[in-house]
């Protein structure tokens, strides 16, 4: 599958589907902190080389394997208002988070705790790229920068608390009562 250029080959689509399908896996049935190159490498069959001319540990592999199967789920959709815009960005992820994902995804937060490279693989893979989304997002509603930044630490700050201490469902009820704290709806909007 992969071409010759004048630079060399090009990345093999086979090969990378391969090592992120490889490092999910691994990372849902031993912990993504006790993942590892070599472990990816003999999972998928893709020589380490190739692995670390893409990827500069497995923390990054398991970030790029995480945002490849969640990413088209849980891009901001465009509502009618700000609040429907944000009531969609949380229902949408909330559904995207089925179980494997979910306990993944918990496993990810839990260990880059910890681990300083999936901590850095979080933020530059996951975290930072959606906080950057939903900030131009909510811009395009006239929300400023900071309050923008405040509100996704208050919207997702209280997604991942009851995610990650599963006392109570995310539904669309909690998503709207959330939503609505932060950006109350004006009579215009309702």
């Amino acid at each position: 599958m992969t071409t010759a250029s004048k630079r060399g080959r090009s990345r093999s689509v086979t090969a990378t589907l391969a090592v992120q399908a490889a490092a999910l896996a691994l990372a849902t049935e031993i912990g993504p902190e006790r993942v590892t190159i070599e472990r990816i490498a003999t999972a998928s069959g893709v020589a380490k080389t190739t692995i670390y001319r893409r990827w500069p540990n497995a923390a990054a592999v398991i970030m790029d394997a995480f945002l490849s199967d969640i990413q088209s789920s849980i891009a901001y959709r465009k509502g009618t208002t700000l609040q429907d815009m944000l009531c969609n960005a949380l229902g949408d992820f909330a559904r995207a988070l089925v179980p494997s994902r979910k306990d993944l995804l918990r496993h990810l937060v839990g260990a880059s705790q910890s681990d300083d490279e999936l901590a850095r693989a979080f933020w530059e893979k996951w975290i930072g790229p959606r906080r950057e989304s939903g900030q131009k997002a909510m811009q395009e509603f006239g929300v400023s920068s900071e309050e923008a930044s405040l509100a996704l630490d208050l919207l997702y700050g209280a997604f991942y608390y009851r995610m990650l201490i599963p006392y109570a469902e995310i539904d669309d009820a909690w998503i709207n009562a959330v939503v609505q704290r932060v950006f109350p709806a004006t009579n215009a909007e309702t």
